[in-house]
């Protein structure tokens, strides 16, 4: 089926930022096409007892429990720029939220209104695509991160993303290399990358082979 400009740019837009009724429904839709991406992103932290934990993008937050359940006693910040998903969030995870385990701030994408220093763990699946300005984003993170905490980026390989039509607005697309280095500038340590393939269901319903890679980073 082909879409219009118009409807490829505001496919790009509810991705980056899910708004009103359409947002819910991206929000569950990325939920689904991204749990093996977030499975992995999440495996890759190695979360330890009372560590304290920020995702930058949780969308509708449908895998925290799973997060939540890795170790005891963890503490959970979602940082996203979209209310409505925030509120969709809120929602999903509203049994976890009086437990003070859970919390979730709406940001601009561009600093992150957190202390310095104050998590164990970071990461973010699929968000880096739209980082307006990557390098000072990263020393956000990095103000924010622990000496020693990790920072895991999960993200689909640009030769994946090329083929999608809505790439073309609004997005910029990596391979793991390109994000290597990128953390390199921004005085990361890269302690590994993983490349993995999955299949997916793709918008139009056939099953794809999606790349994707883990990037796992420090700062010593």
């Amino acid at each position: 089926m082909e879409h219009s400009e118009e409807e490829l740019k505001n496919i790009t837009s509810q991705l980056g930022c899910p708004e009103g009724e359409h947002g819910i429904k991206t929000g569950e839709m990325m939920h689904a096409s991204n749990i093996g991406m977030t499975t992995s992103a999440i495996d890759a932290l190695d979360l330890q007892n009372n560590q304290t934990v920020l995702e930058i993008g949780h969308g509708n937050g449908g895998h925290i429990a799973q997060l939540l359940s890795q170790a005891e006693n963890l503490n959970y910040f979602g940082a996203d720029i979209s209310a409505t998903i925030i509120a969709e969030a809120e929602k999903i995870n509203q049994d976890l939220i009086p437990e003070g385990k859970v919390h979730f701030k709406l940001t601009d994408g561009i600093t992150l209104p957190f202390d310095e220093n104050r998590f164990d763990k970071i990461f973010t699946v699929n968000t880096i695509y739209f980082w307006k300005n990557p390098g000072e984003y990263l020393a956000e993170i990095k103000r924010t991160l622990k000496l020693n905490g990790n920072l895991v980026i999960c993200f689909a390989d640009k030769t994946f993303m090329q083929n999608l039509p809505f790439t073309n607005y609004g997005f910029k697309l990596y391979d793991g290399e390109e994000v290597k280095e990128l953390l390199k500038n921004s005085g990361f340590t890269v302690e590994n990358i993983r490349s993995k393939t999955e299949q997916i269901k793709s918008k139009t319903g056939e099953q794809v082979e999606r790349k994707f890679h883990v990037v796992v980073a420090s700062i010593k």
